[in-house]
């Protein structure tokens, strides 16, 4: 069977982690959350969700990764499949370089890549960012910020062929997940 790369792109607490865990689960895909990667040094700072984070930490943060891609390309089973999540600015040519390091991760290992490009409304953006669960992960809580780059930030697009756009703003989960798969 074809691996597949399932890659849910969208603003802070549009529910990229919740879809992911439950898409992983029915699909035995690999979680790899984009906290997964960036807490391994966001640990290290101690950030506290509302406060800007530093800029040094993103090189750090871009070693974590490419040790996980390494593994990807070099140890993992070539049948296994992965969720990943990201927000990714859009007209940002550093987040452009990063979805083309997925779109390339992809192709060297034969899988199926499909961008899933997840909107939401700033209300319920708002209404969600503000979870405990999402301080227990070292996510951003803080409700202006999270309007602010729900609203203000260009959102990322791509052309790919297999790109998939959801609005998950009234949808629950399990719908979400239905919809990728279908």
């Amino acid at each position: 069977m074809r691996s597949t790369f399932f890659h849910l792109i969208g603003s802070p607490a549009v529910g990229k982690y919740t879809i992911g865990s439950l898409l992983a689960a029915q699909t035995g895909a690999r979680l790899v959350d984009n906290h997964s990667i960036n807490n391994v040094i966001f640990n290290v700072i101690n950030p506290d969700g509302v406060s800007p984070l530093p800029a040094e930490i993103w090189p750090h943060v871009g070693q974590v990764r490419a040790a996980v891609f390494d593994a990807i390309a070099n140890i993992s089973p070539p049948q296994l499949s992965f969720v990943f999540t990201n927000f990714l600015r859009g007209e940002d040519p550093a987040e452009q370089a990063l979805y083309e390091e997925f779109v390339a991760l992809a192709e060297a290992r034969g899988s199926l890549y499909l961008p899933v490009l997840l909107t939401c409304d700033t209300a319920e953006i708002v209404r969600r960012i503000v979870r405990p669960d999402r301080r227990e992960r070292m996510k951003l809580v803080d409700p202006i910020q999270g309007a602010r780059m729900n609203d203000e930030e260009p959102p990322f697009r791509t052309d790919h062929p297999n790109a998939f756009a959801l609005d998950v703003t009234s949808r629950p989960p399990e719908d979400s997940v239905r919809a990728i798969l279908e």
